[in-house]
């Protein structure tokens, strides 16, 4: 007891002293009883003053900020404790689809310095603090190691301090007000590709010279990747063939996609290690950023295995071919699709070329959907799967679809929606046919493994292109209802949307979406339009495609958030169940009692808020429990 009155004595001393003699430039301390720091400097105090057992301070504004003094330890015009750090920062290929390598921060007192090579610039950071109870803000929101994202374009300013601690700090229109209080440190950023001239450059040369003219059989060669000062260079041997379908011409002298095959897996560009991979052409014109930024929607979306895209300058035996994207080849692989046991594993591509072997295809019983069995290969790869295990095992989920079942247990139903959700986005016609429409089952012969859906493949009919002209792409089909295209297997599409599951899911996908990261993907389109602008130029040059992609970013930005905006209002309106506030498909009692909690603790209980305004006055307020309570009693 004695103790506390001396404290109480000192610091009213201490009072008396600030407000008799304040000193231009000067800070006060004030520490309270649970350790956390009160700031005040005094070019915004206006008056500190002690009545009725509190501490009153008054801002330059009028502000009024009072405390018990009970509360209160010490107050001192010396920093009382030192102030918590960073000790680490980085950008890591996990957190960051576009940071192929880790990139790791230099830290100079309370400056980190980071260079990363990557597309895009949003970044999402690991940091560590010094002390297990700090915290670190950036413009007021709290940052999480692992989780917050952000736009790195410029430096970045985090605020690194103890829970509570806060600051006097004069705001926007002179206004003042309490925020985080502590070291700051500043991040700056250095983007690679803002210094590059051009694009990644690689030369395929075959042995002897010799053309690659067939899709059949590979020609040696030796590969040399010029990073251009952004990615790692290599130089290897690989061997080279032609893909694809429409894109595939006999003509070596065409701009035809390949495949790569190297002899042991490699790390290009420093993604993550492989041995196949693959050169999109982009053939069709106006097609050249429809692959980037579909992939970069799959990643964002949460798409399994989503591809990686490079713009680079591709030569073949000295000769230029134009600009292609560099990216994985989908399959069950370290770089694709990985798996730790691959021994009943089973990836399949839903494609109507139906172009495999005899042994390595079969058609779908009912919806007759055919299917290429692209892994295992029959007759080479260790395996414990037969073409009629797979087949059965296929069939049942499908007929399972076709008579109205709960087919939940046959498919991984997040998964389903976030691939649904990517080709319903980016208007993919592909999946309709079937084309490109690959799914996996790590183990077949469990009856709980699910088939995936996924990696997303084969982008270019899509973003409205109407198989006419370049100018229908990002212009043309925002508003379209891609589930009721009709397309060979639009059918089975929408049998799948039968799926209340389903439906529900995506539906919160999409709610997410909307925001951040509708915005990074917009942001996305000009970022790699500005680095893959020389390639561009350098493919116009050489008659390949004369698109005016300049003017095709603002087109991909404005047609994304139209369409955007289209999908989730037409999901609004088949979601809403006025009423249903807890999200369970149905309107209950439990509902009023979840809304009335979020009436009283507000953010801190999660409510589905198109649900919850039942009177549709377009807020949630008390009067939405009078109004479902009456729906619940049959009050009209």
């Amino acid at each position: 007891m004695r103790n506390k009155t001396r404290n109480y004595i000192s610091i009213c001393i201490v009072l008396f002293l600030v407000m008799l003699a304040p000193v231009a430039g000067a800070t006060s301390y004030v520490t309270f009883n649970d350790g956390h720091l009160l700031v005040l400097p005094d070019e915004c105090v206006q008056t500190v003053s002690h009545d009725d057992g509190s501490l009153t301070i008054v801002a330059l504004d009028g502000s009024v900020f009072s405390y018990p003094m009970a509360d209160i330890e010490s107050i001192s015009d010396t920093l009382p404790r030192e102030l918590p750090s960073i000790t680490s920062y980085k950008f890591t290929n996990k957190c960051n689809y576009q940071v192929y390598t880790d990139a790791v921060g230099v830290i100079e007192n309370d400056t980190i310095r980071i260079e990363v090579a990557g597309i895009g610039k949003r970044l999402t950071a690991t940091f560590s603090l010094s002390d297990n109870d700090a915290v670190a803000y950036v413009d007021g929101v709290l940052q999480q190691s692992k989780e917050s994202r952000m736009r790195f374009a410029g430096s970045k300013v985090y605020t690194v301090c103890h829970m509570g601690d806060m600051v006097l700090k004069e705001l926007e229109y002179g206004s003042y007000g309490l925020v985080p209080f502590g070291r700051n440190v500043v991040v700056d950023v250095d983007f690679l590709i803002d210094h590059s001239t051009s694009v990644p450059r690689i030369d395929i040369n075959t042995v002897g010279g010799v053309p690659i003219s067939s899709k059949e059989y590979y020609l040696d060669a030796e590969i040399i990747i010029d990073g251009a000062g952004v990615f790692p260079s290599m130089t290897d041997s690989v061997q080279v063939r032609g893909r694809g379908n429409d894109s595939w011409s006999t003509n070596p002298n065409s701009k035809n996609p390949y495949r790569l095959k190297f002899a042991s897996k490699v790390k290009p560009f420093g993604m993550t290690k492989g041995k196949n991979w693959v050169l999109l052409a982009n053939k069709r014109k106006g097609s050249m950023m429809t692959n980037a930024i579909g992939m970069k929607a799959a990643s964002l979306i949460g798409t399994v295995a989503a591809n990686h895209i490079v713009p680079v300058d591709l030569y073949v035996n000295g000769t230029y071919k134009g600009s292609y994207n560099f990216t994985e080849k989908v399959g069950l692989a370290g770089n694709s699709v990985d798996l730790d046991d691959e021994t009943a594993a089973a990836l399949l591509e839903l494609d109507k070329y139906y172009d495999e072997a005899e042994t390595q295809k079969f058609m779908s019983t009912p919806y007759d959907i055919p299917v290429n069995i692209k892994s295992p290969e029959f007759g080479a790869d260790s395996t414990l799967l037969t073409l009629g295990v797979i087949q059965q095992r296929f069939n049942s989920f499908v007929a399972d679809v076709y008579d109205g079942n709960d087919y939940t247990g046959h498919v991984d139903i997040d998964q389903l929606a976030r691939f649904l959700m990517v080709n319903e986005l980016i208007l993919n016609r592909e999946i309709l046919h079937p084309k490109s429409t690959y799914c996996y089952n790590e183990n077949i012969l469990d009856p709980e493994s699910r088939f995936v859906f996924g990696p997303v493949w084969d982008l270019d009919w899509a973003f409205g292109y109407d198989g006419s002209t370049a100018a229908s792409y990002f212009v043309k089909s925002y508003l379209a209802d891609f589930f009721n295209i009709q397309i060979t297997q639009q059918p089975f599409y929408a049998a799948l949307l039968n799926s209340s599951a389903l439906k529900s899911r995506m539906y919160e996908l999409w709610k997410g979406f909307k925001g951040d990261d509708l915005d990074e993907l917009c942001e996305f389109c000009q970022d790699y339009y500005n680095y893959a602008r020389p390639s561009f130029s350098k493919n116009k040059a050489a008659a390949l495609d004369g698109t005016d992609y300049a003017n095709q970013v603002t087109l991909a930005i404005n047609w994304l958030r139209q369409r955007s905006e289209f999908i989730f209002e037409k999901l609004v309106a088949e979601n809403l169940i006025l009423g249903d506030v807890d999200g369970d498909g149905e309107v209950s009692i439990s509902d009023v009692s979840v809304l009335v909690d979020y009436l009283l603790q507000g953010d801190q209980v999660q409510i589905d808020l198109d649900n919850a305004d039942v009177d549709g006055d377009g807020e949630v307020t008390i009067s939405d429990v009078s109004a479902l309570i009456d729906k619940l009693l049959g009050v009209e």
